[in-house]
């Protein structure tokens, strides 16, 4: 029979005589622990928060126990590229941001929806289910999660997501996104309240990982839309100035024909203070003369 845990004082003695690996998970870490002796078959042991001494050939699998980030967007030490989505009116805006998530630790035991039983609780079905086939996590404590890890993200937290925001973005118009904050803060809030379910659809309705927050940023759009959208803008403000234009008029001495020579008269005033024009020297009392200046 071996000794699974080995009492303090007698740790250096039982290293020297047997060998023995060390599973030593930091304060936001677990650690699964697999038999892999030489008199053992491939199976679970134990979940692990402190510091233990276990077999020389046993394996240990470190998660996080703690909240982390999923990130997609643009630019280096980003977890996804952006994600796309068609709005109301058929048109696909960008989508960048942040989830919060952490991943579900327990490891009381518990039957899955398929009958099995997990004598390590939803960590070990996490592990053997995913992370196992991803490569995702370190054997060793207080290491970065493997290259896995990140892959094992974008084909679960960012597919989920990439769902709910296409769902939740066909209830917009393109332009309400864009430039409406109210709704696209209550788009936000729809993704968020979508998620759970979605990802639970990936992991055979368990909740294995655990949803906190969405953070997204404003929809990037095409740049036609942009081009359209400075054009309406510019024609509105064309539009509010003439109907100034129109009251100024209306209520200038002498009506518009008097605005109009007012205006004129403001038009070669500024001509002249740019240097645009030229004042010539002519008798007293004789019309003012310009030319165009040099």
């Amino acid at each position: 029979m071996r000794t699974r845990r080995i009492a303090v004082p007698l740790i250096a003695a039982a290293v020297l005589l047997t060998g023995c690996s060390i599973a030593n998970p930091t304060s936001s870490e677990v650690s699964l622990q697999y038999g892999n002796g030489s008199f053992d078959s491939r199976n679970f042991v134990e979940c692990e928060n402190d510091l233990d001494f276990s077999d020389v050939n046993d394996d240990h699998y470190y998660y996080p126990a703690g909240q982390r980030d999923f990130t997609f967007g643009d630019g280096d030490g980003i977890d996804s590229s952006p994600l796309t989505s068609t709005t109301q009116d058929a048109q696909e805006v960008k989508v960048t941001g942040t989830v919060k998530f952490t991943l579900n630790t327990d490891c009381a035991e518990f039957t899955d929806p398929t009958g099995k039983k997990w004598p390590g609780g939803k960590l070990q079905m996490f592990h053997e289910l995913i992370a196992y086939k991803y490569d995702a996590a370190p054997t060793e404590g207080g290491k970065q999660m493997k290259p896995g890890w990140t892959s094992l993200l974008r084909n679960y937290v960012g597919a989920a997501l990439d769902r709910a925001t296409d769902n939740e973005a066909l209830k917009y118009p393109w332009q309400k996104l864009y430039t409406d904050a109210a709704a696209k803060a209550q788009w936000e809030r729809d993704v968020l309240a979508q998620l759970p379910s979605v990802l639970k659809t990936l992991t055979l309705g368990v909740d294995l990982i655990t949803v906190n927050s969405v953070l997204l940023q404003k929809p990037s759009i095409q740049p036609a839309l942009v081009q359209g959208l400075t054009d309406k803008q510019a024609a509105e403000l064309r539009s509010q100035a003439a109907d100034v234009d129109k009251q100024a008029a209306a209520n200038f001495p002498g009506g518009i024909a008097g605005y109009q020579a007012y205006q004129q008269q403001q038009a070669v005033n500024e001509a002249i203070k740019s240097g645009k024009v030229q004042v010539l020297p002519v008798p007293q009392g004789s019309p003012i003369i310009v030319s165009p200046g040099k």
